[in-house]
């Protein structure tokens, strides 16, 4: 195929990609069957009895217990959570689901610790990053790119 195909190819691919974000950013709301952290803020005693799952950043750990902070929106809520013992740091993020109940309280009934502690995220880029880069280097290492006709091909072969 000649370079013109291919590029208009790939520009048509990822405008088609750029068009799926578009729909799963404006749709997000509608995936969603439970409250965050912006409709809490708002109506908060309407939701209590019910079940919800909130991710947020540990900012005091307790016994059988935590307080977290769930953002959304730009708007912030505090809740504890109890009936869990997850071991996460403050400054780490959990996922929990459980059930709310009145005084921003959540009977916890998972707790799912995303990162436990302010630098396990650091960690887990860092370790992807390295990763990646170890493969780029393998791989232009055997291929390359032949640059007239726009093909990888195996180096000495």
């Amino acid at each position: 195929m000649r370079v013109r195909v291919r590029a208009v190819i790939v520009l048509v691919l990822c405008l088609i990609l750029g068009g799926l974000f578009v729909h799963a950013a404006v749709t997000e709301e509608q995936r969603s069957p439970y409250p965050d952290a912006a409709d809490l803020s708002s109506g908060y005693e309407s939701y209590v009895g019910q079940h919800l799952m909130v991710f947020g950043t540990v900012t005091e750990t307790g016994d059988g217990g935590m307080v977290i902070r769930a953002e959304s929106d730009g708007t912030a809520i505090t809740l504890r959570v109890t009936e869990t013992e997850a071991t996460v740091k403050p400054g780490g993020v959990v996922q929990v689901y459980g059930t709310l109940e009145s005084n921003q309280t959540i009977a916890a009934e998972r707790v799912e610790v995303v990162n436990s502690s302010r630098w396990a995220e650091f960690y887990k880029y860092g370790a992807s990053a390295v990763g990646a880069l170890g493969f780029l280097l393998l791989f232009f290492r055997y291929w390359r790119i032949d640059r007239e006709t726009w093909t990888m091909e195996a180096r000495n072969g």
